[in-house]
């Protein structure tokens, strides 16, 4: 019996010791769960030196959601990063931890390529954010906010250096990839322009990486390489490909070749280097187009005596007709215009308004997409505070630049409901409001 419970405690043990790997690293969560707090999570916490690593950041939050105002970048010291398109008002997703219900939202992403060995910590992300009141009055008024400041947990990385020996000519490409050369023509002549392109493509660290140096015929006049990077948006970690493409004139006829270009990688999940090779190609130039050549002389003009004939006073008379129809066509023309767009403003402004049937999210959406066309660049990933400032500079009323972050708020109340409760109901004001900062918006795209 002793035995079967000592047996009990190491499989009590065990499963704990489980439990505490698979939790995730969140920040706060042994404080008030009822205030929002962050969670840091990595892709891989022991990647190799080159490889490439997600780092995302999660604010977790009870009742509604947080507003930020600021932030602070982590400490990436000892990494390559790149942080993806931010995105602070993005829709909420529920969750459980600790057996209690929350929602989440993903507030900031980078990726990450450790340049040295040994132990790396990533820390010193935090917001300022303020707390709304969970219920908005019946009339819209606003109210006070709570600031609050929260910080995200560090995260220890532990990076491998490459196995030893690293062949000659590795530069920096490791993950799974395909590598290919095609050209745009294999028979051209000479003079005509021919494009060929080096392509790379997989999954691992293509924003870090450099491609081998296309090898032509020296008779090829070509122009630098221009470097492209294609990656799939929803991918977590970076896949799709890169292209080097350069655009050369052949110069002598002949049959050319364009030899098999290599490339060495380092694929992490065998552990090992590798040689890629693309397939040779074949270029046959041909003699250029030869251009008709007259050695006859010019044909006599019989019409040059004629227009010597013409008085300059009606030359000069029709020059004067001419330009007086243009000025009165430009006339028109831009009158008519203005007519068009003062018709389009009064449609728009007539019927831009959010449908009834709407939901909160769609109109926070078309909110985003109307400011967009005003001028300001990617609205849903400011806070509050670059909010604030972006819409100083563009040409809007002082009563709807202080509208549009209550009606913000209102509809970020409804949309990051409690969690486990669904969206809450839309109250009559948030739609007539949203309908007048709209049309404002509007008629600033408009004028644009």
């Amino acid at each position: 019996m002793a035995k079967g419970l000592a047996r009990n405690r190491y499989c009590t043990l065990f499963w704990l010791i489980i439990a505490s790997f698979c939790a995730p690293a969140i920040g706060g969560a042994s404080g008030n769960l009822d205030k929002p707090f962050l969670g840091s999570s990595i892709s891989s916490t022991s990647p190799f030196v080159g490889q490439e690593i997600l780092l995302t950041y999660t604010l977790y939050f009870r009742n509604t959601a947080p507003k930020i105002s600021s932030e602070t970048s982590p400490s990436l010291q000892g990494l390559w990063a790149k942080e993806s398109v931010p995105d602070h008002f993005i829709k909420s997703i529920p969750t459980i931890i600790q057996g209690e219900h929350f929602r989440s939202a993903i507030v900031k992403q980078f990726r990450l390529v450790p340049i040295q060995s040994g132990s790396i910590t990533v820390s010193g992300y935090n917001m300022q954010c303020v707390l709304p009141k969970h219920q908005v009055t019946t009339n819209g008024n606003e109210l006070p906010d709570t600031p609050v400041k929260i910080t995200a947990p560090a995260i220890i990385i532990t990076a491998h250096a490459l196995p030893e020996p690293v062949p000659e000519g590795f530069s920096g490409a490791v993950g799974d990839f395909s590598l290919a050369v095609l050209t745009d023509k294999q028979n051209i002549r000479i003079g005509e322009p021919l494009s060929v392109k080096l392509t790379l493509a997989g999954t691992g660290s293509l924003l870090t990486l450099e491609l081998p140096a296309l090898n032509l015929p020296e008779s090829f006049r070509q122009n630098p390489p221009d470097r492209t990077t294609s990656l799939k948006k929803e991918s977590t970690l970076s896949s799709g490909s890169v292209t080097s493409t350069i655009i050369a004139w052949p110069q002598s006829e002949g049959d050319f070749h364009i030899p098999s270009q290599s490339l060495v990688v380092f694929n992490p999940e065998t552990r090992q280097f590798s040689t890629l090779l693309s397939k040779p190609l074949a270029i046959t130039v041909t003699g250029a187009v030869q251009g008709a050549m007259s050695n006859d002389k010019e044909p006599l003009d019989t019409t040059r005596g004629t227009r010597r004939a013409f008085s300059p006073l009606l030359t000069n008379t029709a020059i004067i007709i001419v330009l007086l129809l243009c000025g009165i066509a430009i006339v028109i023309a831009r009158k008519k215009q203005l007519q068009k767009r003062a018709i389009a403003e009064l449609d728009s402004a007539e019927k831009v308004r959010p449908d009834s049937g709407n939901s909160a999210g769609k109109m926070k959406q078309q909110l985003f997409t109307v400011l967009e066309g005003a001028g300001i660049k990617s609205p849903g990933g400011l806070t509050r505070k670059e909010l604030t400032q972006a819409l100083l500079e563009i040409n809007i009323t002082d009563e709807t630049r202080k509208e549009l972050p209550t009606v913000l708020d209102a509809l970020d109340m409804i949309i990051y409901c409690p969690a486990g409760i669904k969206e809450a109901e839309i109250p009559e004001w948030v739609p007539a409001r949203v309908t007048v900062v709209l049309n404002e918006l509007k008629k600033v795209g408009g004028a644009r």
